[in-house]
């Protein structure tokens, strides 16, 4: 089966701003900032991101969610500690 990895970009009128996600769905280090969001989006597509959505946060705010296959496969090792990390970050969520 496919896997993917993500990643965010908001774009505030001026400023675009990108987060990469980890295996357990948290944002890694600080955003990357660029002023243009077309180079930003440009230099994505070209790395193998797509838009698979994209909404409205308010009037001058919005955010895309991309996707791209993963760079290598998770191995059921890799899935385990990412489900563990994640729960260590968020307990009171909901268990699965």
């Amino acid at each position: 089966m496919q896997q993917w990895e993500y990643c965010e970009i908001d774009y505030d009128g001026s400023t675009t701003f990108l987060y990469y996600y980890d295996e357990a769905g948290e944002y890694i280090d600080h955003p990357l900032q660029h002023a243009r969001l077309g180079i930003m989006l440009a230099t994505l597509g070209h790395d193998g991101w797509e838009i698979i959505s994209t909404w409205w946060r308010s009037n001058s705010k919005v955010t895309y969610m991309l996707k791209r296959p993963c760079q290598q496969e998770w191995t059921e090792k890799d899935k385990q500690d990412a489900q563990t990390m994640y729960r260590e970050k968020h307990p009171k969520d909901v268990k699965y």
